[in-house]
């Protein structure tokens, strides 16, 4: 008795870590659609989504179980202006992208904040 509970267990657990945690998870994400001043960034997808713990943590206002890509919600401007209420997705990706990124590692008082912290800086030729 006592083992097959022990082994109903063990198998619930694999189970609820196996579907919790999609395997399909890109390890490393290069974030280049936004960079006209700065290089692109080599985002460690795969480390933020185990620490994050939660998809929805980033891919947030996401229907249940779907993660988008963030250029799906949010355009990407190569000029940026504000035009507030003009534009209809809200938050441009280049916004989008610091207020995640910058905003958690700020609020979780560890990881890069500027620029060249994650950007090389583009060589004009």
């Amino acid at each position: 008795m006592r083992l097959t509970l022990l082994s109903i267990l063990f198998v619930s657990i694999f189970l609820f870590v196996a579907l919790a945690y999609p395997t399909d998870t890109p390890k490393t994400i290069t974030l280049e659609s936004v960079s006209n001043v700065y290089g692109p960034v080599e985002f460690s997808h795969r480390y933020h989504a185990e620490m994050a713990g939660d998809c929805a943590s980033c891919h947030h206002h996401s229907a249940k179980g779907s993660t988008p890509a963030c250029g799906e919600c949010h355009e990407s401007i190569t000029v940026y202006r504000y035009k507030g209420a003009q534009r209809e997705t809200g938050i441009g990706l280049k916004g989008a992208y610091h207020r995640q990124c910058m905003g958690c590692h700020t609020e979780m008082e560890s990881g890069p904040v500027g620029c060249t912290d994650c950007h090389e800086k583009e060589v004009k030729k």
